[in-house]
């Protein structure tokens, strides 16, 4: 039976793939360039130059406390020197979540928020973890990417959180949930394979791989920033154990996520 639901949901995603947002061809360039150790950083720039916005956010990133040191970064090329390639394609990823996650109009701002702060809470979390089994930039980017079919939900079928649904809700509804569609979202945008599979199984009863994190950081950012869609979600006590993540490091997380929250506001 479970076999057939899931290839009933895989016809009914498939009928959508060809309206689910690209990529952005800036993104797309970008990343390609960042993968290949050979890209200097003129090429880099060459390329992130065309698209405003996201020159803007890398500038205001570097310029921000974090990074900047004793002058302020001007130029785009010091920035993309100053930030590095891994930084840099977080930040590429976090632009293109954003946009799809725009399409969710009035309630975008709060989607976004929640994704980011999941995105912060698993990069936290990872950090306090006894069982150190993920990096850091994995488990923030699965964190970040685990909601973002709720917009492309909100933009094609207005009624579906009309009330809190989750999952199961989803599945009633539409034949498959948000998790199945952003597997499908991100294997178009050629993103790896453990990151798709921590956002397509995060809801599963036993999450694997990096599906665990985010189930306790997507558990954890709603204290800080509601969800969407979803009842409250229960406190994933035997995930916590089984990461070695105790009550005192998980509210260290807590509070490093709502002061990073506060200080970045909604962009990303």
């Amino acid at each position: 039976m479970r076999r057939d639901m899931e290839q009933s949901a895989l016809e009914r995603i498939a009928s959508l793939v060809d309206e689910l947002p690209a990529l952005p061809i800036v993104a797309q360039q970008s990343l390609a360039m960042i993968s290949d150790p050979s890209t200097e950083p003129e090429e880099l720039q060459a390329v992130l130059s065309r698209d405003p916005a996201l020159s803007l956010k890398l500038l205001r990133l570097a310029n921000s406390a974090y990074y900047r040191r004793n002058r302020r970064v001007a130029t785009l090329n010091t920035a993309i020197v100053m930030l590095g390639f891994k930084t840099i394609q977080t930040l590429v990823l976090s632009s293109a979540v954003h946009r799809v996650l725009a399409a969710a109009d009035s309630r975008a701002k709060s989607l976004w928020l929640h994704c980011f702060g999941t995105a912060l809470a698993c990069r936290e979390l990872c950090k306090r973890a006894s069982s150190n089994l993920f990096g850091h930039d994995e488990a923030f980017l699965a964190g970040l990417f685990h909601d973002v079919a709720k917009g492309v939900i909100v933009s094609k079928f207005p009624g579906v959180y009309s009330r809190p649904v989750g999952p199961r809700g989803e599945s009633e509804i539409l034949g498959f949930h948000h998790g199945d569609l952003g597997r499908v979202l991100l294997e178009r945008w050629e993103i790896p394979a453990n990151l798709t599979e921590a956002v397509g199984t995060h809801h599963d009863p036993t999450p694997q791989g990096l599906g665990r994190i985010v189930r306790v950081g997507d558990w954890l950012a709603w204290s800080v920033a509601e969800g969407l869609g979803a009842p409250l979600p229960e406190p994933p006590g035997e995930l916590m154990e089984a990461l070695g993540l105790d009550a005192a490091c998980v509210e260290q997380a807590r509070g490093s996520v709502k002061a990073s929250l506060a200080e970045e506001g909604s962009d990303p």
